[in-house]
């Protein structure tokens, strides 16, 4: 919650797959540099250490056990942070709503990153990598998936990022 505003996302992992067959949309482009620094990153720490946010289309079914969720569980942690945003954490450990939000997912065609091109971008490559280090892969493996916040496009607020040139020289 941040100045009065909420925004729940899902925590996950996304399948390098659907990133590569562009089920993963991307809407600017990633810089060499910065894609090399972030594989040395992931490759060097074997993990994904910041989430993509990838925005979803409507889907009052995955909302609703969300929402359900929420309501009749105990958050794992709720605190306010330094910067003044709260944070309220739920682990959803139930297979029976975890399979439920599965399905209710299998209907959605396309996922969008609102943030996190370089971080997806480089994930991937680190995936496929390991791919061929691992040529008898099963597709099970962690490097197969990246780490993911799933948000419902109807609770996001896009902010301008905007650069400022402070001096021509």
């Amino acid at each position: 919650i941040m100045n009065g505003r909420s925004q729940t996302g899902l925590v996950g992992c996304a399948w390098v797959d659907d990133y590569i067959e562009n089920r993963i949309k991307k809407h600017e482009l990633t810089r060499a540099d910065k894609e090399a620094d972030r594989i040395r990153h992931v490759d060097t720490c074997n993990a994904n250490t910041g989430p993509i946010f990838l925005a979803y289309r409507d889907n009052p079914d995955a909302r609703a056990i969300i929402d359900g969720w929420a309501t009749m569980k105990k958050p794992e942690y709720d605190f306010v942070a330094e910067d003044g945003i709260r944070h309220t954490v739920w682990v959803m450990d139930s297979d029976m709503e975890i399979g439920m939000l599965v399905q209710a997912f299998q209907s959605t065609e396309n996922f969008y990153i609102a943030d996190g091109h370089h971080r997806a971008a480089s994930a991937v490559k680190v995936g496929l990598k390991r791919r061929e280090q691992y040529p008898d892969y099963n597709g099970s493996e962690e490097f197969n998936f990246f780490l993911a916040v799933l948000f419902d496009c109807n609770e996001l607020e896009i902010m301008d990022y905007n650069r400022v040139i402070k001096d021509l020289n």
